[in-house]
């Protein structure tokens, strides 16, 4: 890339005919993921597993207090597995729903 610096006596950059296609191409990318992950999404297995997966994660954060490493790794295994099927399919893993806090004033 092109350093992103002004040309004299200018005062913002104007990025090349290359960039501003590399953007678009990179945009184009990410709408048809999010069009592959929302055609995923609306399968009610889907649904479900979204809520599984989020279980799972609860279940193994809650599994780090017990002593039992076969549990531990069993959660783990689970989670993991659904993991690779989020990646598989393009799809970003779900994350945690936790609960929130007030901010500190």
């Amino acid at each position: 890339m092109a350093d992103r610096k002004p040309k004299a006596g200018k005062t913002r950059y104007r990025r090349t005919d290359e960039e501003l296609i590399a953007d678009l191409q990179k945009r184009i990318e990410d709408l048809k993921q999010r069009k592959a992950a929302k055609k995923v999404k609306a399968d009610p297995a889907a649904k479900e597993m979204n809520a599984a997966f989020r279980a799972l994660t609860k279940a193994v954060e809650n599994s780090k207090k017990s002593s039992d490493a076969d549990l531990k790794r069993a959660l783990s295994g689970a989670q993991r597995t659904l993991a690779e099927y989020y990646e598989s399919k393009g799809i970003s893993v779900p994350k945690a729903r936790k609960p929130r806090a007030r901010r500190k004033k």
